[in-house]
């Protein structure tokens, strides 16, 4: 029996130091085989990824520091193109507006050079011009005079601050010392092709030959300034109205940017600010939209007017025609700034309680401290807890002044101040500001300044407002 037992156990020896030493390598590659596999390899692998990745941010980084680099002269690059876009609009007739063309032509050829007893206009027309259908008016002019004053009218009518194109010129001689003939003229447009200023010259316009009426007008042209009309002065601009003996009007805006801000002053309040073609005045307006749940501190809309519109002095009130397509109890604001920064806000119309166009008005501050002041915002603000959605346009901002007038009583003209830029003159001064050089005099008598007179950089020129 024990003989049994003894046998049936297992007969182990030590291990030998060669196989001590096998079996600790066999350890040491299994241990390695295992960090490489698991360990080793992914760890290369992601080292590898994070290597390309930094390869690929320092290649975008690079890319990126070439545009910083180069964001400065893409910027002047873009101002140079803005600046010779505004020059070559402003060789050009926006709108075919036959008072401003006679206005100009008036302006150009001098009845001592040649003799011009009529100017015949066809009427508005297209000419394709490659894939483009551009407006143009054709117009002829028979003329009698000397050579030399027809060449001064040919002249004059080249040099143009208006690109005006002598399309035909015909001569047949009057008698031993004068010639006559007739030129014909185009006018084009860059109506439907650019945007830009429809106020071209400086002139009032018409819209029938009654008495005091400077010209009379075409055919449809009642029609063509309904559709360009009004002042078209935009931020900064100003044009100035007789309203009776005792008030003068000044269109301060007429809303035909395109470019307008909504701010809300809070999440709960949505909107848009975009133009209109339903207008008071001019070509647009500008649509204000808003979706407004007053529960917040402020509940207010802003439609921001950019730079703002100066006001050098306090007009008596503040106008702007309001079309309502439904009536609110929200209140109808505008937002002034100081120079240093204060924010006033004036009250136009306390509720929204007509429909269709109204003109709202509203009394800035009087205080003389606070100007200049510059109107930067239209406001709507609805009553706390109230939710309401409307739609209302505005159009033609105007600023009401009464009649300049000197200490006898006499009325006097607004003026503006302009500063000499490098490379000005008077006569580009004027056409300029006036569009035409007819006000160089003017210019000259109101500075003191006489034909020899160095026109200094940095001198503030006293400006007739018109």
């Amino acid at each position: 029996m024990n003989k049994t037992l003894r046998s049936s156990k297992l007969n182990l020896r030590p291990l030998t130091n060669s196989e001590k030493v096998l079996l600790a390598l066999l350890g040491i590659v299994i241990v390695i085989y295992l960090s490489n596999r698991f360990i080793l390899t992914p760890q290369a692998e992601r080292v590898a990824s994070l290597k390309a990745e930094i390869i690929a941010l320092d290649s975008q980084i690079a890319t990126m520091d070439d545009t910083i680099k180069k964001e400065a002269g893409i910027k002047k690059e873009w101002e140079m193109l803005h600046v010779e876009r505004d020059e070559i609009l402003k060789n050009y007739f926006p709108v075919i507006d036959q008072s401003q063309i006679i206005y100009l032509l008036n302006d150009l050829i001098k009845d001592d050079k040649a003799k011009i007893n009529v100017l015949n206009f066809d009427s508005p027309g297209e000419e394709i011009m490659g894939e483009m259908a551009v407006k143009k008016m054709n117009i002829s002019v028979p003329y009698s005079g000397s050579y030399d004053g027809t060449m001064e009218v040919v002249k004059a009518l080249g040099e143009s601050p208006r690109r005006i194109v002598i399309d035909n010129l015909s001569m047949d001689r009057e008698n031993d010392s004068n010639l006559s003939g007739n030129m014909t003229l185009k006018i084009y447009s860059l109506e439907g092709i650019a945007v830009t200023d429809p106020e071209v010259i400086p002139v009032n316009t018409v819209t029938g030959s009654g008495e005091g009426s400077l010209f009379a007008s075409y055919e449809g042209y009642d029609e063509a300034v309904a559709a360009s009309g009004g002042s078209g002065s935009g931020l900064g601009g100003g044009t100035s109205i007789n309203d009776g003996d005792y008030t003068k009007v000044y269109a301060l805006h007429d809303f035909e940017m395109r470019n307008y801000t909504f701010i809300p002053s809070n999440e709960f309040i949505k909107g848009n600010a975009e133009p209109s073609t339903i207008r008071k005045s001019g070509k647009y307006s500008l649509r204000f939209e808003y979706n407004m749940l007053s529960i917040g501190e402020e509940n207010r809309a802003y439609v921001d007017l950019g730079t703002g519109i100066e006001l050098k002095y306090p007009p008596t009130s503040i106008g702007m025609w309001v079309n309502a397509f439904g009536y609110s109890p929200g209140t109808l604001g505008f937002r002034f700034r100081t120079q240093d920064g204060e924010d006033i806000d004036v009250i136009a119309a306390k509720g929204i309680s007509w429909l269709g166009w109204s003109e709202t008005e509203a009394a800035p501050p009087q205080d003389l401290d606070l100007y200049p002041l510059r109107l930067t915002h239209i406001y709507f603000e609805m009553p706390f807890g109230r939710d309401d959605i409307g739609v209302m346009v505005f159009d033609k901002l105007q600023a009401f002044y009464p009649v300049n007038a000197d200490s006898q009583g006499n009325n006097q003209p607004i003026y503006d101040f302009y500063v000499v830029k490098s490379g000005d003159s008077i006569t580009s001064i004027s056409r300029q500001i006036y569009g035409s050089a007819s006000y160089v005099n003017e210019i000259m008598t109101n500075n003191s300044l006489t034909s020899g007179d160095l026109l200094a950089v940095g001198k503030v020129l006293v400006l007739v407002r018109r």
